[in-house]
């Protein structure tokens, strides 16, 4: 049988090509869909939102810090994708003792570029997939430096966190030269009162639209203070799949140079 070793390091087996997926990544929903796969998703969960048609037409099987194990269950997987940060551990090792289930851990561009491959040959749609890789390195090297501007790309408030220098939303600023103030500590989402971002001074503040929904309202904040800053959409910089393809074109427009 093929072994396929997911980005954890863990190896999965599968009898043949899968042919009854459950997605517990909604970045991964979309990229399964976008790589000729969708007739083979059978369960998302309630945030998997692209493409608009998927939650009407697939099993719900919970949220994903909180899936629905009956219901997988009810499903039976020959396969499920999963993700390290998103998805509780316990519920993901439970359903590793009944099905084969595939593991994500990107933290960096290079890495997401890996998991699109990885996931590409264990569905067996490498020519999609390398199509795909090859669009997006196209559209990598388009990206050009911001003048090297700091930054501060805040994903929640009360308090406020922002994304630390370990993430897949830091690395795409590594792109285009732009520098994160984010503290180094071992928390990779640092929480910051407004006196210490004041203290930091970043040339950028980027509000994102989730986790947590920043509006207008804060933006005026920020502004009042001084600081230059921006909505941006979290899903441009937290889907990890596809949806890289908006997001380098995005970066490519320089929009953080205003």
């Amino acid at each position: 049988m093929p072994i396929y070793i997911d980005q954890l390091g863990r190896s999965v087996e599968l009898k043949k090509a899968p042919q009854r997926i459950v997605s517990a990544v909604p970045s991964l929903s979309e990229l399964i869909v976008d790589l000729g796969a969708e007739q083979r998703l059978v369960g998302i969960t309630s945030w998997c939102v692209h493409p608009t048609n998927l939650l009407l037409d697939k099993k719900v099987i919970g949220g994903t810090k909180n899936l629905d194990i009956s219901k997988i269950r009810s499903l039976k997987p020959d396969l499920i994708i999963a993700n390290k940060e998103e998805n509780p551990q316990d519920q993901i090792e439970a359903l590793a003792k009944e099905f084969p289930v595939w593991v994500s851990d990107v933290r960096s561009l290079d890495q997401a570029f890996d998991m699109i491959a990885m996931l590409a040959k264990l569905l067996e749609l490498e020519n999609r997939g390398a199509n795909l890789l090859g669009e997006l390195a196209e559209l990598r090297k388009g990206c050009r430096a911001s003048d090297g501007l700091s930054y501060l790309y805040f994903i929640w408030k009360d308090p406020y966190m922002v994304a630390g220098k370990d993430t897949y939303i830091s690395s795409l600023f590594d792109e285009i030269g732009m520098q994160n103030l984010a503290p180094e500590n071992e928390e990779r989402y640092p929480q910051l009162s407004l006196q210490s971002i004041q203290e930091l001074k970043p040339d950028r503040i980027i509000l994102s639209s989730e986790p947590y929904s920043f509006k207008a309202v804060e933006l005026k904040t920020f502004h009042e203070l001084g600081m230059r800053s921006l909505l941006v959409s979290g899903e441009l910089f937290t889907w990890y799949g596809s949806r890289i393809k908006a997001c380098l074109k995005y970066l490519n427009n320089n929009p953080f140079n205003f």
